[in-house]
């Protein structure tokens, strides 16, 4: 049985100095925008605990937008190896957390593991925070995660009235915990009983989406009418990729000017015009039709025939943010029984 702990809310500034000591420290802040997002903090004064989520997701502390692999300079290779740091991403959301896990079986297979992303992964430990106001566009619970989800994470943290309760998901965590022991009270029944009723609370506000069947479905309806029409309003600039969690596609260009220069690794995306053009000339995916049917394609249909788990989380992102509106959990449901 993990360990579950609980701290008062007014000594979280002492929770994450304590964190500190073994790295840096990433918390929900507001940012020089506004928004919340994963800040490095040094002051727990500025933490807020009270969010919807994150605009970007905290996939790029494991596989960063743009990443130098190598550098050139004279002829000479050198690899570039990743920051020997560790790190802690406290607040993260159990939607957020549960999609590292979606990334591990692309990146970690066993097979040919990525060093950069296995790299990163371990030194960073993941603290989870219940979310308690899911936003209309959330839909976590069909795709298998929830509120209260921990998967994915080392510590669930569940902010209560007054306190926090802390429970250990990993060793990792079950580590991290012990770390701030002398800070931390074993978690009371009364505790723990309030922070199943918040997250029983947040579930309910989550409406549900048809997901089941999801490969099925789709394989079926591969030459559908529905594609086209759906497509129509696309505009290919990829926020829907950029922003989600789970979305792993990349490009690797050599960047050289004289005897020195870099190769990089940078995100690429399904939606954009140019993804699969050929050398030939040729373009499996022409127009938005193709691509747009591809995205839903492989969230719900070849990520399960592949990882058997949709490559969504359900966190609605996608949706929020689309400058059209487009909405996938309308094509789910137009795709038929």
């Amino acid at each position: 049985m993990m360990t579950e702990k609980q701290i008062t809310r007014t000594d979280l500034d002492k929770l994450l100095g304590f964190f500190r000591e073994r790295g840096a420290v990433y918390a929900p802040a507001k940012d020089e925008a506004g928004d919340v997002a994963l800040t490095e903090v040094g002051r727990a004064a500025s933490v807020v605990l009270a969010y919807t989520n994150f605009r970007l997701s905290p996939k790029a502390f494991f596989f960063p937008q743009n990443q130098t692999l190598l550098r050139f300079n004279d002829g000479r290779a050198e690899e570039v190896g990743v920051i020997d740091r560790a790190t802690v991403l406290f607040g993260v959301r159990p939607c957020d957390a549960r999609a590292l896990l979606a990334l591990d079986q692309v990146f970690l297979d066993g097979h040919q593991d990525d060093p950069y992303y296995a790299g990163l992964r371990a030194r960073t430990t993941v603290v989870a925070l219940a979310c308690m106001r899911p936003a209309s566009s959330c839909f976590c619970t069909s795709v298998g995660g929830g509120p209260g989800d921990g998967t994915g994470s080392d510590v669930l943290a569940v902010a209560l009235e007054t306190d926090l309760l802390l429970r250990a998901q990993t060793p990792k965590g079950e580590e991290l915990l012990s770390f701030a022991a002398d800070l931390l009270a074993d978690a009371m029944p009364a505790a723990v009983k309030e922070a199943q009723e918040r997250i029983r609370a947040a579930e309910n506000k989550i409406a549900p989406v048809e997901v089941a069947n999801s490969a099925e479905r789709l394989r079926k309806a591969y030459d559908s009418y529905v594609w086209e029409t759906a497509s129509q309003k696309c505009l290919g600039c990829g926020t829907c990729s950029f922003l989600c969690p789970t979305c792993h596609c990349f490009d690797i260009t050599d960047e050289v000017r004289g005897g020195t220069g870099r190769r990089v690794r940078t995100w690429d995306c399904c939606a954009y015009a140019l993804f699969t053009l050929q050398a030939s000339g040729h373009n499996p995916r022409p127009t938005p039709k193709e691509r747009w049917r591809q995205r839903i394609m492989h969230k719900f249909r070849y990520a399960v025939e592949n990882f058997d788990r949709p490559f969504c989380m359900g966190c609605g992102r996608c949706i929020r943010n689309c400058p059209v509106s487009m909405d996938l959990r309308t094509m789910l449901k137009e795709v038929g029984p």
